[in-house]
This record gives C-alpha cells, structure tokens and sequence, in this order.
C-alpha cells in the first residue's frame, strides 16, 4: 500500500505539471507519513544525498559552462567548422553538430547548449541553409542531447556518485558513444539536404582562412583536452578537474578573448547558482524518493521481479531501455538516475554486464528523452528561444520533425547496448594498471550467508516474539565480511524466533546514502536503521574516545585485542556506547590497518618519509602519520580509488579484507604488513528497541549478536593468507612481511601518543581519559 501511496501521489503531481524535484519531494513525504515513520528522516537523506564529495563537481562545471559561454567560445566554435564544412550539401547543419558536441564538452548541459547556439545556428540554417525551420530547430535540440554524453556530463558525475565507478572511467566511455551520436544526426542531415535539394551555401575556405579561424577558436578546443588530459595525466582528480575549468574559462574569457568583464561575474554566479540549485534540489529530492523506496522494500521487489523476467542480458538491456526511454519523456536525466539505477544496478551487476557500459547506456536513453515530447527538455528550450519573427515553431511542429533523429539516436542507443566495447574499451585501453572499475561486480544485499554448522541457536520461538523487521546496516559492500556478519546475525535471529524476526541488511549505508556517520545517527535514532556494525573509527566522529582502539602498536595480535575488547577496555567503550543509546552485542573486527603505496617497499621509517598516504578521518591517524614522516592526507573513500590510480596520492591504510574489496591492488605495488593500528567494529542494536523486550528475549538477541561477532571475526581473519597469495600471483603486489620490517623505527616515533591522546582527551573535558587508555595499554 505504501508503494501505491508513494507512486499515485508522484504521478498525480507530475500530470498536474508539478515541478518534478517537488513531486518527487511531496509524494516521498506521503509515503512516509503513511507508514507513521517519523519525517525527522526528510531533511537528513536529503542532505546526506546533496552532500557526497563527488558532487562537488556539479556547480563548478556548470560555472565553467556559463563562463565560457559568455566569453564568445560558441561564435568562434561556429566560424571555424563553417570553414570546414560548411561549403558542403547541408553544411550549415553540419555545423551545428559538429559545435553542438565541442560546446557539450564545455558546458556538459543539453538545455545549456541549446541556449549558447540556438540563436546563432537557427536562423542560419533556415536562411541561409535552406532548411525548414522546425527541421533546423529539432536539430538543434538533439545535437545539443549529445552534451550529456559527451564528457565532461553531470549525468555521469550523478551516475558514478550512485554506482561507485570511476568519474573518469564515465567520461572517457561516452566519448565515442558521443561521436557516433553525432555523426548519425549528419547522417539525417545528409538524407534530409539530399530530399529537399538543399545546395552548399557557402565558398569553400581557403587554408589560411581556416587557420585564422581555428586560431580563434583554439582556446576553446584546448578545455575538453585539459580537463580530460588532467585527469589521466594523473595531474587532478575528476572533481578538482571541475574547479581547474573555472579557473581556465575565467582566463580564457578575461584575458585572452577579454569578452568577460568584472562586471559580469555576478550574474555569472547568478545564473549558475539558479542552475546549480535546481539540479541539486532534484538530487536531494530523488534521494529521499530513493530512501523511501529501499526502505520499504520497494526498490527490492522491483529488482526481484526485474531479475525474474530478464533472464539474460538481451532481455535485461531490452527491458532497461524501454523503461528509460519512456521516463525520459517525463522526467529529467538526474531523477530517472537516482530513481531506476539502484533498481537495475543489481541486476545488471548478477547478469555480469559492465557497469560503466551500462552508465552509458542510461544516459544515451536520458539523452533521447531530452527531445522527446511531451517533455523533453530541450525542445522547449529550442522553441522559447527568441529568433526572428516567422521561423519560431510550435510544439505540434517540432514534434514531428525531431522523428528522424530519435529514429537515428536509437539506432546509436542498440550499438551502444548490444555492443558494449563501444564504451568501455577506451577507458580500459587507458587503464594501463588494470585500474577499470567497470567490471568490478558485487553481489546483491540478498546474497545468501555461508552456512556454517559451528554457528547456530536453539528454537526460543516460544517466548512471545512480535513480528518485526530490522534494518541492518553497514559501511562497506556487499561481500564484505561486516554485510555477512549482519546476514549471520539474521539468520541465526530468524531461526531463534520462529521467522518472526527478520533482518534486512542494507550495505554501504545504503539509507542513509551512503554517509557513514549518518548512519550511526540513524541507529542511535532507531529508524531507519535498528542494528548496525561500524567502525569504532567512524564512531569517533561522535566521541574522540572510541579512538582509542586504534593507538599505534597496542596489540601484538588479533588475539589480544579480542582479550582487551571482550574484557575491561571492552566494558569502558560498552559503558560509552551506552551512553549513546545503544547496546553493543559484541565488538568485531575490522583488522590491522596495513599500509599500501605505488612508490617503494616501506621497511623503516625511513621509506614512509614524504609519500602522501590517504589516511581515515581521524585526528589519531593523523598524528601517527605526521610523526613516521608521511604527507597524511583525508580523503573520501569514493575518491580514493581514482586519486591512487592517477597518483594523486601515493598510498592508503586499510585492512586487508577493505583493500581487497576496493580492487585497491589494482593500483599498488607494494604493502607493508606492520600492524601499526587496529579497527574493532561494534555490532549494536538501538537501546530503545532493545529494552522493549523482554528479558529472555533480550539474552537470545545477545546470544545471536556474540555469535555473529564470532563469525565474522573467523572470516575476516581466515581470508587474508588468500588475499596476499592473490595479490602477489595475479596482481604482482610486493609483500613485505611483519619480520622483515624495522618495526621498533616506526614503534620510537609514536611512543608518546598515548600520553598525547590522554591529554586531547582531557582538554576536550573527557577525565576518564587516563583509566580509559590504561584499560588498552597496560
């Protein structure tokens, strides 16, 4: 019934020609007031979905757009491909694609490449080109749907910061589905010139008029080349490329072509903000509609029944495309993103199709939807835009001209979809270190534990049990050894209880969209999240004194921080946890945090010196790193993969089974096994939740969270002999070993940051610091 609420109410909205963030806003709302969940959830998914450090990349390429739009770059754009094709059949049509691409590459909008050419390029095709004005008109709107594909794409920024792919691996792979969208439109141009006996228009230029033009212009072609050149250059990642893209328009504009003036700055900003606020409020919009749809199972069900009827990838992809090009009617490129990939993405990873190809695929289905009626953006765009009088178009007009092209786009859409390697065989042709994330496929939140005998419980069916689900959840994926140890703790709940207790486990903060310290919120709050296992790292975010686990060298092995975490520094953090609202079940491992890197073998401390290391959000890291030498830096985990692979930084620190399932080999060649610092994870339940049952219950669910937290603990250890086997066979990783290390160089350099830790603690008004820290070192 929610789903029904959640789905009339957007439709009603959407035909009542509701702005769309609104209807997707409005109808999430009603679903949740339907369910009785509390809407203090509202406002945090909807920040938490605006506030992903990839997104950051939006408002500054939208800047960078409006700033080199306003320098004169389109009108340079023009001249110079008039003067190479425009002496031929159809040239100026031509024309218009050919520039409709570039400035898609600099602005990466469709509606905003509309808007820079439109007035230019319409009316001379009409005039002087010889076409119709609805033909000239629907030429301009799809050439300038191509933008989307064309890196660098905002859509392609949303799609990686939904799937977790590769910013660049994005925009490399729509750089030949772009071509060939572009040329299929002159393909159209070509036939239709051919039909009405269109006649070359213009002289053909001589080579010095050429070179003149493109001198012009040169400015202008250089953008896509520095930006995309940054990125594999391995200069800056893909979000500091966007803000490289202002600094370069903004020099272009004031001080090469000197078309930008002071003055005009503000309603640059102006503009771009307006911009930039209308695709973040859909954002945060389609991530709440997005929550709502995870949350109550929605978004599962789709995805079940979607796997049952696409069998294989053929059905799949014919079912995916029919299903984006209609939404693309209605609804824009960004919401029909948030709203149908994390329905489709599980599919498409259980049926082994690459998910960079299938990123593409998406958005050259959004990118049709752009021009078709009733809603495509970009014809309306076309058709507000003021030309002069007698070659304006109606809709009705428009609409029927603009067939042709969709008919040639959609041709484009099934090469694209049935032969992937259009898209990602050039990304992989430039990740020369096997550094790809297309192919890197997880399985779904549904994946079945591994059955081992040693755990199980006895029936306690019989103690009264309500029916209930809880949400699980934890940060990292799917085949993570946290996800299996929350499915054990499922099952061995479900076979206690008589089924009347089910755990749903939700990996990667998937309610929380991703935000790993919203996360912990939503367990303290106790909705949407009821259980949850997180690193006591992220838990100091809330509380410094959870660092404490992680101080350098404390335990010798595994085995002794199981003594220390299920003994007396245990119950000082239970007794903080507590104070939280939470009751800890157990504290499990995240492991010893090795070190990895791409420049040497790290034996001393001597090595560690100067080597720029992607460290975890914690002031204790932090200082650690800056006493061995290194350049700490913190970084979000979405970005370190791609900062490693171009050498933006030089290394990262992470347990063994968190580097394995990043792919993180992939990009380095060397780790040092040193055990400097440890993670526990704490596997908690919401105090609230847990007090409303009663005592006997209360010991079955502690008696299942100590043997989930056993499991895990044994998986997460049993797998590391096979991840370095692995890695030193398949990936040529070079191992160096505890023994082979001078650990006492890098124990010298950290040996007063207890003593440290003890008085931050202090001067944060912790008194407890002292009794706390010796509860782990003595």
């Amino acid at each position: 019934m929610i789903s029904a609420v959640l789905f009339i109410t957007f439709f009603v909205l959407l035909i009542l020609n509701i702005p769309i963030a609104i209807c997707l806003g409005l109808s999430s709302v009603a679903a949740i007031l339907y369910s009785g969940t509390s809407l203090n959830i509202v406002a945090t998914n909807m920040y938490s979905g605006i506030s992903k450090f990839l997104l950051l990349a939006i408002p500054f390429f939208v800047l960078s757009g409006n700033i080199m739009a306003k320098a004169g770059i389109s009108k340079r754009l023009i001249k110079f491909v008039d003067t190479c094709v425009g002496h031929r059949r159809g040239g100026l049509a031509i024309v218009c694609i050919i520039v409709a691409c570039f400035f898609g590459a600099i602005s990466g909008s469709g509606p905003a490449t509309v808007a820079a050419l439109g007035a230019v390029l319409i009316p001379a095709m009409v005039e002087k080109g010889g076409f119709s004005a609805p033909f000239a008109t629907a030429l301009m709107a799809t050439s300038s749907s191509v933008a989307i594909v064309i890196p660098p794409s905002i859509a392609f920024v949303v799609y990686a910061s939904i799937t977790g792919v590769s910013i660049s691996d994005m925009f490399m792979a729509g750089i030949v589905p772009g071509i060939l969208l572009g040329v299929a439109l002159i393909v159209v141009v070509m036939i239709e010139a051919r039909r009405k006996g269109v006649q070359p228009c213009e002289k053909k230029a001589s080579a010095k008029e050429r070179w003149l033009a493109f001198k012009d212009a040169f400015w202008g072609f250089l953008m896509p080349v520095i930006i995309l050149g940054g990125i594999y250059g391995s200069v800056f990642t893909p979000t500091e490329a966007a803000a490289v893209s202002v600094v370069y328009g903004l020099f272009v504009g004031m001080v090469i072509y000197k078309e930008v003036k002071f003055k005009d700055l503000f309603g640059i900003l102006i503009e771009s903000a307006k911009t930039t606020g209308g695709i973040m409020l859909i954002v945060a919009a389609a991530t709440l509609f997005s929550f709502v749809c995870t949350q109550f199972g929605i978004s599962q069900a789709a995805s079940g029944l979607l796997g049952s009827v696409a069998k294989n990838q053929f059905t799949f992809l014919l079912i995916v495309n029919v299903i984006f090009l209609i939404a693309g009617c209605f609804i824009d490129a960004n919401s029909a993103m948030y709203i149908f990939i994390p329905i489709m993405l599980p599919v498409c990873k259980s049926l082994g199709y690459d998910v960079v190809a299938f990123g593409v695929v998406a958005t050259v289905n959004l990118a049709i939807g752009q021009v078709t009626p009733p809603v495509g953006v970009n014809l309306f765009v076309a058709i507000s835009i003021k030309i002069k009088e007698g070659l304006s178009v109606t809709l009705q007009q428009i609409s029927k001209a603009v067939v042709p092209m969709i008919a040639a786009s959609l041709a484009v859409l099934l090469i694209v979809t049935y032969i992937p390697v259009v898209s990602y065989g050039l990304p992989k042709l430039l990740d020369e270190d096997g550094a790809y994330t297309g192919n890197k496929g997880v399985v779904s939140s549904q994946s079945s534990v591994n059955d081992d005998s040693e755990f199980t419980i006895g029936d306690y069916s019989n103690l009264n049990w309500k029916e209930q689900t809880w949400n699980f959840t934890c940060s990292t994926t799917e085949t993570s050894t946290w996800a299996e140890g929350g499915r054990m703790f499922g099952k061995l709940m479900e076979q206690a209880t008589g089924g009347k207790i089910k755990v749903n486990v939700y990996a990667a903060d998937q309610l929380t969209n991703g935000n790993q310290s919203e996360g912990i919120q939503a367990l303290m709050d106790g909705d949407p999240v009821q259980i949850s296992m997180h690193s006591n790292l992220i838990y100091s975010s809330f509380d410094p004194r959870f660092n404490v686990v992680s101080l350098p060298f404390i335990f010798n092995s595994p085995q002794e921080a199981d003594a220390k975490l299920d003994g007396a520094g245990g119950k000082k953090l239970n007794e903080i946890l507590s104070s939280y609202g939470l009751h800890c079940m157990g504290m499990a491992e995240n492991g010893f945090r090795e070190l990895t890197n791409s420049k040497r073998p790290v034996k001393s401390i001597d090595d560690i010196k100067n080597l720029k290391i992607r460290v975890a959000g914690s002031n204790l890291l932090m200082k650690c790193y800056e006493l061995w030498g290194a350049d700490g830096t913190n970084m979000n985990w979405s970005e370190t993969y791609t900062a490693l692979q171009q050498n933006t930084v030089d290394g990262q620190e992470n347990p063994l089974p968190a580097i394995d399932a990043a792919s993180v080999q992939e990009v380095q060649k060397y780790v040092s096994m040193w055990n400097a610092n440890y993670d526990c994870l704490f596997f908690c339940i919401n105090q609230k939740i847990y007090d409303e049952l009663t005592p006997e219950q209360q010991k079955v669910v502690d008696e299942c969270g100590k043997l989930a937290v056993e499991y895990e603990r044994k998986i997460n250890r049993s797998g590391d002999s096979e991840i370095l086997n692995r890695w030193a066979t398949e990936n040529g990783v070079e191992i160096t070993k505890y023994e082979d290390m001078d650990i006492d160089s890098f124990k010298k350099a950290v040996a007063d940051v207890p003593n440290w830790y003890v008085n931050e603690l202090k001067n944060q008004g912790y008194n407890d610091a002292q009794e706390l820290v010796d509860a782990f070192v003595k």
